[in-house]
Protein backbone atom coordinates (compact mmCIF):
# COMPACT_ATOMS: atom_id res chain seq x y z
CA UNK A 1 0.00 0.00 0.00
CA UNK A 2 2.83 2.26 1.12
CA UNK A 3 4.44 1.20 -2.24
CA UNK A 4 2.07 2.38 -3.87
CA UNK A 5 1.18 5.54 -2.85
CA UNK A 6 5.01 6.22 -2.92
CA UNK A 7 5.07 5.56 -6.73
CA UNK A 8 2.01 7.48 -7.34
CA UNK A 9 3.32 10.07 -5.40
CA UNK A 10 6.45 10.27 -7.91
CA UNK A 11 4.36 9.98 -10.97
CA UNK A 12 2.50 13.19 -9.67
CA UNK A 13 6.05 14.47 -8.82
CA UNK A 14 7.53 13.88 -12.84
CA UNK A 15 3.99 15.30 -14.22
CA UNK A 16 3.97 18.49 -12.36
CA UNK A 17 7.69 18.83 -12.72
CA UNK A 18 7.33 18.22 -16.52
CA UNK A 19 4.38 20.52 -17.00
CA UNK A 20 6.39 23.48 -15.90
CA UNK A 21 8.20 22.96 -19.24
CA UNK A 22 5.28 21.89 -21.28
CA UNK A 23 2.36 23.64 -21.33
CA UNK A 24 -0.10 20.67 -22.39
CA UNK A 25 1.12 16.19 -22.13
CA UNK A 26 -1.26 14.25 -23.28
CA UNK A 27 -0.53 10.41 -23.49
CA UNK A 28 -2.34 8.95 -26.47
CA UNK A 29 -2.88 4.82 -26.94
CA UNK A 30 -2.75 4.39 -30.54
CA UNK A 31 -4.21 1.07 -30.92
CA UNK A 32 -7.18 2.55 -28.85
CA UNK A 33 -7.53 5.75 -30.47
CA UNK A 34 -7.71 7.35 -26.95
CA UNK A 35 -6.57 10.19 -25.23
CA UNK A 36 -5.84 11.60 -22.01
CA UNK A 37 -4.48 14.80 -21.08
CA UNK A 38 -2.19 14.15 -17.43
CA UNK A 39 -1.26 17.99 -17.66
CA UNK A 40 -2.65 21.26 -18.70
CA UNK A 41 -5.72 23.44 -18.74
CA UNK A 42 -7.49 20.05 -19.32
CA UNK A 43 -5.92 18.18 -17.20
CA UNK A 44 -8.10 14.54 -17.05
CA UNK A 45 -9.79 15.10 -19.85
CA UNK A 46 -9.42 12.12 -22.21
CA UNK A 47 -11.64 11.41 -25.47
CA UNK A 48 -11.53 9.83 -28.82
CA UNK A 49 -8.11 10.84 -30.76
CA UNK A 50 -10.50 11.39 -33.97
CA UNK A 51 -11.75 14.83 -32.75
CA UNK A 52 -8.26 15.44 -30.75
CA UNK A 53 -6.33 17.16 -33.92
CA UNK A 54 -9.26 18.49 -35.61
CA UNK A 55 -10.19 20.38 -32.14
CA UNK A 56 -6.40 21.50 -31.31
CA UNK A 57 -5.88 22.97 -34.90
CA UNK A 58 -9.43 24.48 -35.03
CA UNK A 59 -8.89 26.18 -31.01
CA UNK A 60 -5.13 27.17 -31.44
CA UNK A 61 -3.37 26.94 -34.19
CA UNK A 62 -2.85 29.82 -36.66
CA UNK A 63 -4.70 29.15 -40.06
CA UNK A 64 -1.55 29.47 -41.97
CA UNK A 65 -0.22 27.20 -40.06
CA UNK A 66 -3.15 24.65 -40.81
CA UNK A 67 -2.56 22.85 -43.68
CA UNK A 68 1.07 21.53 -42.30
CA UNK A 69 -0.61 20.86 -38.79
CA UNK A 70 -3.01 18.77 -40.02
CA UNK A 71 0.04 16.64 -41.95
CA UNK A 72 1.84 16.48 -38.72
CA UNK A 73 -0.95 15.96 -36.30
CA UNK A 74 -2.07 12.90 -38.47
CA UNK A 75 -2.25 10.15 -35.65
CA UNK A 76 -2.87 7.07 -38.42
CA UNK A 77 0.90 7.83 -39.57
CA UNK A 78 2.63 8.68 -36.17
CA UNK A 79 3.90 5.02 -35.25
CA UNK A 80 5.50 4.95 -39.23
CA UNK A 81 7.35 8.34 -38.25
CA UNK A 82 8.69 7.49 -35.06
CA UNK A 83 9.43 3.77 -36.43
CA UNK A 84 13.36 4.74 -35.89
CA UNK A 85 13.09 7.94 -33.94
CA UNK A 86 12.32 8.30 -30.65
CA UNK A 87 11.05 11.91 -31.01
CA UNK A 88 9.64 13.79 -33.59
CA UNK A 89 8.56 17.49 -33.53
CA UNK A 90 6.99 20.19 -35.23
CA UNK A 91 6.87 24.63 -34.38
CA UNK A 92 3.18 26.33 -35.24
CA UNK A 93 2.31 29.54 -34.20
CA UNK A 94 -0.61 30.03 -32.43
CA UNK A 95 -3.58 32.39 -32.43
CA UNK A 96 -2.21 34.19 -29.58
CA UNK A 97 0.74 34.60 -31.41
CA UNK A 98 2.57 32.62 -29.37
CA UNK A 99 4.99 29.95 -30.48
CA UNK A 100 5.00 26.15 -29.30
CA UNK A 101 6.68 23.07 -30.11
CA UNK A 102 4.68 19.89 -30.66
CA UNK A 103 6.31 16.58 -29.82
CA UNK A 104 5.30 13.13 -30.46
CA UNK A 105 7.50 10.80 -27.86
CA UNK A 106 7.60 7.10 -28.60
CA UNK A 107 6.35 5.93 -24.39
CA UNK A 108 5.64 1.96 -25.32
CA UNK A 109 6.26 -0.63 -27.99
CA UNK A 110 4.88 -4.09 -28.84
CA UNK A 111 6.88 -7.36 -29.71
CA UNK A 112 7.45 -6.00 -33.01
CA UNK A 113 8.80 -3.07 -32.13
CA UNK A 114 5.74 -0.78 -33.09
CA UNK A 115 4.77 2.21 -31.10
CA UNK A 116 1.74 1.66 -29.53
CA UNK A 117 1.68 4.35 -26.91
CA UNK A 118 3.00 7.85 -27.29
CA UNK A 119 3.32 11.71 -25.20
CA UNK A 120 2.16 14.29 -27.14
CA UNK A 121 3.58 17.80 -25.67
CA UNK A 122 3.03 21.07 -26.22
CA UNK A 123 6.26 23.55 -25.41
CA UNK A 124 6.14 27.34 -24.65
CA UNK A 125 9.04 28.24 -27.59
CA UNK A 126 8.16 32.25 -28.16
CA UNK A 127 10.95 33.81 -27.16
CA UNK A 128 13.44 31.47 -28.59
CA UNK A 129 11.10 31.52 -31.62
CA UNK A 130 11.40 35.43 -31.80
CA UNK A 131 15.12 35.20 -30.99
CA UNK A 132 15.58 32.65 -34.78
CA UNK A 133 13.07 34.97 -36.81
CA UNK A 134 15.08 37.76 -35.80
CA UNK A 135 17.80 36.30 -36.67
CA UNK A 136 16.97 35.17 -39.67
CA UNK A 137 15.32 38.10 -40.69
CA UNK A 138 18.70 40.02 -40.11
CA UNK A 139 20.46 37.35 -42.41
CA UNK A 140 17.64 37.99 -45.23
CA UNK A 141 18.15 41.80 -44.92
CA UNK A 142 21.54 41.10 -44.75
CA UNK A 143 21.39 38.86 -47.94
CA UNK A 144 18.86 41.56 -49.64
CA UNK A 145 21.54 44.71 -49.54
CA UNK A 146 24.31 42.39 -50.39
CA UNK A 147 21.82 41.63 -53.95
CA UNK A 148 21.24 45.33 -53.89
CA UNK A 149 24.59 46.29 -53.46
CA UNK A 150 25.50 43.93 -55.90
CA UNK A 151 23.23 44.71 -58.53
CA UNK A 152 24.24 48.28 -58.08
CA UNK A 153 28.07 47.74 -58.75
CA UNK A 154 27.11 45.99 -61.31
CA UNK A 155 25.09 48.59 -63.28
CA UNK A 156 27.75 50.89 -62.24
CA UNK A 157 30.59 48.67 -63.86
CA UNK A 158 28.45 48.70 -67.12
CA UNK A 159 28.18 52.17 -67.05
CA UNK A 160 31.28 53.13 -65.90
CA UNK A 161 32.37 50.73 -69.46
CA UNK A 162 30.34 52.66 -71.89
CA UNK A 163 31.63 56.11 -70.39
CA UNK A 164 34.92 55.22 -70.56
CA UNK A 165 34.57 53.35 -74.21
CA UNK A 166 33.15 56.45 -75.08
CA UNK A 167 35.65 58.95 -75.27
CA UNK A 168 38.58 56.29 -75.49
CA UNK A 169 36.45 55.33 -79.11
CA UNK A 170 37.06 58.75 -79.85
CA UNK A 171 40.58 59.19 -79.10
CA UNK A 172 41.31 56.08 -81.00
CA UNK A 173 39.01 57.21 -83.65
CA UNK A 174 40.72 60.71 -84.01
CA UNK A 175 43.97 59.41 -83.95
CA UNK A 176 43.42 57.21 -86.68
CA UNK A 177 41.60 60.43 -88.43
CA UNK A 178 45.02 62.30 -87.44
CA UNK A 179 46.81 59.77 -89.38
CA UNK A 180 44.98 59.45 -92.43
CA UNK A 181 45.36 63.84 -92.88
CA UNK A 182 48.27 64.50 -91.17
CA UNK A 183 49.61 67.24 -93.16
CA UNK A 184 46.10 69.14 -92.90
CA UNK A 185 47.42 70.62 -89.63
CA UNK A 186 44.09 72.68 -89.16
CA UNK A 187 41.86 69.51 -88.83
CA UNK A 188 44.66 67.55 -86.46
CA UNK A 189 45.07 71.00 -84.14
CA UNK A 190 40.89 70.45 -83.72
CA UNK A 191 40.76 66.65 -83.29
CA UNK A 192 43.71 67.36 -80.76
CA UNK A 193 41.60 69.64 -78.63
CA UNK A 194 38.35 67.52 -79.08
CA UNK A 195 40.80 64.57 -77.54
CA UNK A 196 42.03 66.42 -74.49
CA UNK A 197 38.49 67.37 -74.08
CA UNK A 198 37.66 63.31 -73.92
CA UNK A 199 40.80 62.78 -71.82
CA UNK A 200 39.69 65.43 -69.45
CA UNK A 201 36.40 63.50 -68.89
CA UNK A 202 38.14 60.37 -68.46
CA UNK A 203 40.06 61.99 -65.90
CA UNK A 204 37.05 63.43 -64.22
CA UNK A 205 35.38 59.39 -64.22
CA UNK A 206 38.45 57.95 -62.61
CA UNK A 207 38.35 60.77 -60.10
CA UNK A 208 35.11 60.49 -59.08
CA UNK A 209 36.08 57.39 -58.69
CA UNK A 210 38.79 57.03 -56.17
CA UNK A 211 37.17 59.72 -54.20
CA UNK A 212 34.60 57.32 -53.95
CA UNK A 213 36.79 54.55 -52.77
CA UNK A 214 38.69 57.54 -50.16
CA UNK A 215 35.05 58.69 -49.12
CA UNK A 216 34.09 55.22 -47.94
CA UNK A 217 37.24 54.21 -46.24
CA UNK A 218 37.02 57.00 -44.26
CA UNK A 219 40.41 58.16 -46.27
CA UNK A 220 39.30 61.70 -47.66
CA UNK A 221 41.57 64.11 -45.47
CA UNK A 222 40.27 67.53 -45.34
CA UNK A 223 43.02 70.22 -45.07
CA UNK A 224 42.69 73.46 -43.14
CA UNK A 225 43.62 76.24 -45.16
CA UNK A 226 42.80 79.84 -45.59
CA UNK A 227 40.71 80.48 -48.14
CA UNK A 228 39.21 83.79 -49.55
CA UNK A 229 35.31 82.66 -50.39
CA UNK A 230 35.85 85.65 -53.08
CA UNK A 231 38.34 84.26 -55.05
CA UNK A 232 37.06 81.02 -54.49
CA UNK A 233 33.99 81.74 -56.33
CA UNK A 234 35.66 83.49 -58.85
CA UNK A 235 37.58 80.30 -59.05
CA UNK A 236 34.27 78.33 -59.78
CA UNK A 237 31.97 80.70 -61.95
CA UNK A 238 35.31 80.85 -64.03
CA UNK A 239 35.38 76.80 -64.82
CA UNK A 240 31.07 76.60 -64.58
CA UNK A 241 30.39 80.03 -66.36
CA UNK A 242 31.75 78.95 -69.98
CA UNK A 243 29.69 75.62 -69.60
CA UNK A 244 26.83 77.40 -68.91
CA UNK A 245 26.87 79.87 -71.78
CA UNK A 246 27.54 77.04 -73.93
CA UNK A 247 24.32 75.03 -73.12
CA UNK A 248 22.47 78.18 -73.86
CA UNK A 249 21.84 78.32 -69.94
CA UNK A 250 21.62 81.48 -68.09
CA UNK A 251 23.87 81.98 -65.45
CA UNK A 252 22.83 84.41 -62.37
CA UNK A 253 25.25 84.77 -59.23
CA UNK A 254 22.89 87.24 -57.09
CA UNK A 255 25.55 89.17 -55.30
CA UNK A 256 23.50 91.68 -54.69
CA UNK A 257 21.81 89.14 -52.42
CA UNK A 258 24.47 87.22 -51.11
CA UNK A 259 25.44 87.87 -47.54
CA UNK A 260 29.47 87.53 -46.88
CA UNK A 261 30.34 89.25 -43.91
CA UNK A 262 33.39 87.20 -43.22
CA UNK A 263 35.56 86.66 -46.50
CA UNK A 264 38.18 84.74 -45.21
CA UNK A 265 37.78 81.66 -43.84
CA UNK A 266 39.46 78.42 -42.89
CA UNK A 267 38.69 74.95 -44.82
CA UNK A 268 39.96 72.85 -47.79
CA UNK A 269 39.82 74.49 -50.73
CA UNK A 270 40.02 71.73 -53.33
CA UNK A 271 36.92 69.53 -51.60
CA UNK A 272 35.01 72.80 -51.32
CA UNK A 273 35.46 73.20 -55.29
CA UNK A 274 34.60 69.61 -56.13
CA UNK A 275 31.27 69.83 -53.99
CA UNK A 276 30.06 72.89 -56.07
CA UNK A 277 31.53 71.75 -59.67
CA UNK A 278 29.43 68.74 -58.54
CA UNK A 279 26.42 70.75 -58.45
CA UNK A 280 26.63 73.18 -60.95
CA UNK A 281 27.66 70.13 -63.12
CA UNK A 282 24.42 68.49 -62.59
CA UNK A 283 22.27 72.02 -62.82
CA UNK A 284 23.94 72.61 -66.30
CA UNK A 285 23.63 68.96 -66.71
CA UNK A 286 20.19 68.19 -66.44
CA UNK A 287 18.73 71.64 -67.59
CA UNK A 288 17.54 72.51 -70.79
CA UNK A 289 18.00 75.19 -73.49
CA UNK A 290 17.74 79.05 -72.37
CA UNK A 291 17.13 77.38 -68.71
CA UNK A 292 18.47 79.33 -65.63
CA UNK A 293 20.78 78.62 -62.23
CA UNK A 294 20.59 81.23 -59.68
CA UNK A 295 22.72 81.04 -56.05
CA UNK A 296 22.37 83.15 -53.31
CA UNK A 297 24.66 82.81 -50.42
CA UNK A 298 23.32 84.06 -46.56
CA UNK A 299 25.02 84.14 -43.39
CA UNK A 300 23.22 82.16 -41.12
CA UNK A 301 24.87 82.49 -37.76
CA UNK A 302 27.71 83.54 -35.67
CA UNK A 303 29.48 81.42 -32.58
CA UNK A 304 32.59 82.67 -31.37
CA UNK A 305 35.21 82.11 -34.30
CA UNK A 306 32.57 80.03 -35.94
CA UNK A 307 30.20 81.51 -38.99
CA UNK A 308 27.99 79.50 -40.83
CA UNK A 309 27.10 79.93 -44.66
CA UNK A 310 24.37 78.67 -46.74
CA UNK A 311 24.27 78.44 -50.12
CA UNK A 312 20.98 78.10 -52.30
CA UNK A 313 21.36 77.21 -55.53
CA UNK A 314 18.20 76.52 -58.28
CA UNK A 315 17.98 75.28 -61.49
CA UNK A 316 15.16 75.38 -64.44
CA UNK A 317 15.74 71.75 -65.30
CA UNK A 318 14.21 68.81 -65.58
CA UNK A 319 13.83 67.92 -62.29
CA UNK A 320 14.08 64.13 -60.51
CA UNK A 321 11.42 62.15 -59.23
CA UNK A 322 10.27 61.96 -55.30
CA UNK A 323 11.24 57.95 -55.66
CA UNK A 324 14.97 59.01 -56.97
CA UNK A 325 14.95 61.87 -54.63
CA UNK A 326 15.25 58.99 -51.81
CA UNK A 327 18.20 57.59 -52.93
CA UNK A 328 20.14 61.01 -54.59
CA UNK A 329 22.78 60.30 -52.15
CA UNK A 330 23.18 56.78 -52.28
CA UNK A 331 26.40 55.60 -54.75
CA UNK A 332 25.95 54.63 -58.31
CA UNK A 333 22.15 56.11 -57.65
CA UNK A 334 21.21 57.38 -61.55
CA UNK A 335 17.62 57.85 -62.23
CA UNK A 336 16.41 55.37 -65.18
CA UNK A 337 13.37 55.60 -67.50
CA UNK A 338 12.93 59.39 -68.37
CA UNK A 339 14.92 62.07 -69.70
CA UNK A 340 18.47 61.70 -66.80
CA UNK A 341 19.13 58.18 -68.61
CA UNK A 342 20.40 59.88 -71.64
CA UNK A 343 23.34 61.76 -69.65
CA UNK A 344 26.00 59.77 -68.71
CA UNK A 345 28.68 59.59 -65.71
CA UNK A 346 28.87 57.29 -62.62
CA UNK A 347 26.31 58.07 -60.44
CA UNK A 348 29.03 59.01 -57.28
CA UNK A 349 28.75 62.97 -57.46
CA UNK A 350 26.28 63.27 -55.51
CA UNK A 351 27.13 60.71 -52.86
CA UNK A 352 30.47 62.36 -53.08
CA UNK A 353 29.05 65.45 -52.22
CA UNK A 354 26.90 64.61 -49.30
CA UNK A 355 30.15 62.28 -47.85
CA UNK A 356 32.73 65.75 -47.84
CA UNK A 357 29.58 68.45 -46.84
CA UNK A 358 29.25 65.71 -43.80
CA UNK A 359 32.99 65.88 -42.86
CA UNK A 360 33.09 69.15 -42.79
CA UNK A 361 29.73 69.45 -40.17
CA UNK A 362 27.64 70.69 -42.91
CA UNK A 363 24.65 69.63 -44.52
CA UNK A 364 22.75 69.66 -47.98
CA UNK A 365 19.08 69.73 -48.54
CA UNK A 366 17.36 68.64 -52.38
CA UNK A 367 14.08 69.57 -53.07
CA UNK A 368 12.55 68.91 -56.67
CA UNK A 369 9.92 68.62 -59.02
CA UNK A 370 9.92 67.11 -62.58
CA UNK A 371 9.52 69.38 -65.58
CA UNK A 372 10.46 72.25 -63.19
CA UNK A 373 13.70 72.14 -61.61
CA UNK A 374 15.62 71.49 -58.66
CA UNK A 375 16.53 73.57 -55.44
CA UNK A 376 19.66 72.62 -53.36
CA UNK A 377 20.89 74.28 -50.07
CA UNK A 378 24.39 73.72 -48.64
CA UNK A 379 25.00 74.60 -45.59
CA UNK A 380 28.45 74.91 -44.06
CA UNK A 381 30.32 75.70 -40.43
CA UNK A 382 33.77 77.75 -41.15
CA UNK A 383 36.38 78.89 -38.80
CA UNK A 384 36.68 82.46 -39.44
CA UNK A 385 40.08 83.66 -40.50
CA UNK A 386 42.06 86.68 -40.29
CA UNK A 387 41.99 89.07 -43.22
CA UNK A 388 45.97 88.12 -44.96
CA UNK A 389 48.36 90.54 -45.38
CA UNK A 390 49.21 90.99 -48.97
CA UNK A 391 51.81 88.70 -50.46
CA UNK A 392 53.83 89.48 -53.60
CA UNK A 393 51.91 87.41 -56.13
CA UNK A 394 53.89 84.27 -58.12
CA UNK A 395 55.60 84.94 -61.12
CA UNK A 396 53.67 84.49 -64.18
CA UNK A 397 54.56 81.06 -66.45
CA UNK A 398 55.64 83.56 -69.01
CA UNK A 399 58.35 84.75 -66.56
CA UNK A 400 59.46 81.45 -65.69
CA UNK A 401 62.27 80.39 -67.60
CA UNK A 402 63.77 76.56 -67.65
CA UNK A 403 66.06 77.21 -70.28
CA UNK A 404 69.48 75.47 -69.79
CA UNK A 405 68.26 73.88 -66.42
CA UNK A 406 70.07 70.38 -65.81
CA UNK A 407 67.40 67.94 -64.80
CA UNK A 408 67.00 63.97 -64.28
CA UNK A 409 63.80 62.64 -65.11
CA UNK A 410 63.35 59.12 -63.34
CA UNK A 411 60.52 57.60 -65.10
CA UNK A 412 59.95 53.83 -65.43
CA UNK A 413 57.10 54.16 -67.98
CA UNK A 414 58.69 54.93 -71.69
CA UNK A 415 55.84 56.78 -73.02
CA UNK A 416 55.05 59.14 -70.06
CA UNK A 417 58.84 59.48 -70.28
CA UNK A 418 58.82 60.40 -73.38
CA UNK A 419 56.30 62.70 -73.26
CA UNK A 420 58.11 64.51 -70.42
CA UNK A 421 61.09 64.43 -72.25
CA UNK A 422 59.62 66.46 -75.18
CA UNK A 423 57.54 68.98 -73.11
CA UNK A 424 60.86 70.13 -70.99
CA UNK A 425 63.47 70.09 -74.11
CA UNK A 426 61.25 72.05 -75.97
CA UNK A 427 61.24 74.54 -72.80
CA UNK A 428 65.03 74.55 -73.39
CA UNK A 429 65.69 72.26 -70.40
CA UNK A 430 68.76 69.57 -70.58
CA UNK A 431 66.89 65.93 -69.74
CA UNK A 432 68.41 63.19 -68.84
CA UNK A 433 66.26 60.36 -68.14
CA UNK A 434 66.65 56.58 -66.33
CA UNK A 435 63.85 54.41 -65.54
CA UNK A 436 63.74 53.37 -61.87
CA UNK A 437 65.24 54.49 -59.07
CA UNK A 438 67.87 52.47 -58.22
CA UNK A 439 69.49 54.02 -61.92
CA UNK A 440 68.45 57.52 -60.27
CA UNK A 441 70.53 56.80 -57.43
CA UNK A 442 73.56 55.52 -59.07
CA UNK A 443 73.45 58.12 -61.44
CA UNK A 444 73.11 60.57 -58.85
CA UNK A 445 76.44 59.16 -57.35
CA UNK A 446 78.67 58.58 -59.88
CA UNK A 447 78.00 62.40 -61.62
CA UNK A 448 79.48 65.20 -59.92
CA UNK A 449 78.50 68.19 -57.74
CA UNK A 450 76.37 70.00 -60.26
CA UNK A 451 75.64 67.69 -62.75
CA UNK A 452 72.01 68.17 -62.06
CA UNK A 453 69.75 71.48 -60.72
CA UNK A 454 66.92 69.16 -60.37
CA UNK A 455 65.75 65.65 -60.21
CA UNK A 456 62.28 64.77 -61.28
CA UNK A 457 61.29 61.38 -59.68
CA UNK A 458 58.25 59.14 -60.01
CA UNK A 459 57.27 57.37 -57.31
CA UNK A 460 55.56 53.86 -58.04
CA UNK A 461 58.41 52.21 -59.95
CA UNK A 462 60.06 48.60 -60.19
CA UNK A 463 63.57 47.33 -58.44
CA UNK A 464 63.48 50.93 -56.16
CA UNK A 465 60.57 53.00 -55.71
CA UNK A 466 61.02 56.81 -55.77
CA UNK A 467 60.53 57.47 -52.05
CA UNK A 468 63.43 55.28 -51.10
CA UNK A 469 65.65 57.10 -54.08
CA UNK A 470 64.88 60.47 -52.47
CA UNK A 471 65.60 58.73 -49.00
CA UNK A 472 68.79 57.59 -50.13
CA UNK A 473 70.24 60.27 -52.40
CA UNK A 474 69.03 62.50 -49.40
CA UNK A 475 71.11 60.21 -47.24
CA UNK A 476 74.34 60.47 -49.37
CA UNK A 477 77.44 62.11 -47.56
CA UNK A 478 77.81 64.56 -49.89
CA UNK A 479 77.01 68.52 -49.81
CA UNK A 480 74.42 68.88 -52.77
CA UNK A 481 72.48 65.36 -52.01
CA UNK A 482 71.04 67.67 -49.29
CA UNK A 483 70.28 70.51 -51.58
CA UNK A 484 69.21 69.38 -54.98
CA UNK A 485 65.66 69.68 -55.46
CA UNK A 486 63.89 66.64 -56.12
CA UNK A 487 60.03 67.22 -57.49
CA UNK A 488 57.80 64.01 -57.17
CA UNK A 489 55.73 63.50 -60.61
CA UNK A 490 53.29 60.92 -59.81
CA UNK A 491 49.71 59.36 -60.42
CA UNK A 492 49.44 59.26 -56.59
CA UNK A 493 47.57 61.97 -56.25
CA UNK A 494 46.21 62.63 -52.62
CA UNK A 495 46.99 65.06 -50.17
CA UNK A 496 48.66 62.17 -48.13
CA UNK A 497 50.46 60.54 -50.85
CA UNK A 498 51.91 64.68 -51.45
CA UNK A 499 52.83 64.21 -47.34
CA UNK A 500 54.57 60.90 -47.62
CA UNK A 501 56.57 62.79 -51.02
CA UNK A 502 57.82 65.70 -48.64
CA UNK A 503 58.59 63.18 -45.23
CA UNK A 504 60.96 61.34 -47.81
CA UNK A 505 62.42 64.66 -48.05
CA UNK A 506 60.92 65.57 -51.88
CA UNK A 507 60.44 69.54 -51.93
CA UNK A 508 57.70 69.43 -54.24
CA UNK A 509 54.76 67.17 -55.52
CA UNK A 510 52.97 67.13 -59.00
CA UNK A 511 50.35 65.20 -59.37
CA UNK A 512 49.81 63.49 -62.89
CA UNK A 513 48.53 63.95 -66.04
CA UNK A 514 51.30 66.34 -65.81
CA UNK A 515 50.47 70.12 -66.68
CA UNK A 516 53.82 71.50 -68.39
CA UNK A 517 52.95 75.06 -67.02
CA UNK A 518 52.79 74.01 -63.48
CA UNK A 519 56.09 71.96 -64.06
CA UNK A 520 57.78 74.76 -65.18
CA UNK A 521 56.41 76.99 -62.44
CA UNK A 522 57.81 74.33 -59.68
CA UNK A 523 61.30 74.08 -61.48
CA UNK A 524 61.46 77.97 -61.54
CA UNK A 525 60.71 78.03 -57.71
CA UNK A 526 62.80 74.87 -57.09
CA UNK A 527 65.74 76.13 -58.72
CA UNK A 528 65.60 80.29 -58.10
CA UNK A 529 65.14 80.91 -61.75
Amino acid sequence: MKSSLAASELRYEIISALGTAYKEICIVDLKAKRYTVISGTQEGRSGSLDNLSHNFIDINIMPNFREEAEVFLDFGTCAERLENKSVVSHDFQAKSGMWYQVSFIAKKRDENGKVTHILVTARDITEQKLRELAYQKKLEDIAAEARRANKAKTNFLRRMSHDIRTPLNGIIGLLDIDMSHFDDRELVLENHTKMKTSANHLLSLINDVLQMSKLEDGKANLTHELISLVDLTRDIVNIIHGRAVEAGIEWDFEKNKSVIPYPYIYGSPLHLRQIFLNIYGNCIKYNRPGGKITTIVDNLEEHGNICTYRWTITDTGIGMSKEFLEHVFNPFAQEKNDARSMYHGTGLGMAIVKGLIDQMGGSIEITSEEGVGSEFVIVIPFEIAPSPETLPEKAAVSECDINGVKLMLVEDNELNAEIAYVLLTDEGAEVTAVSDGKKAVELFEKSSEGTFDAILMDVMMPVMDGITAAKTIRAMDRPDAKTIPIIAMTANAYKEDAEDCIAAGMNAHLAKPLDVNKIKRTICEQVGN
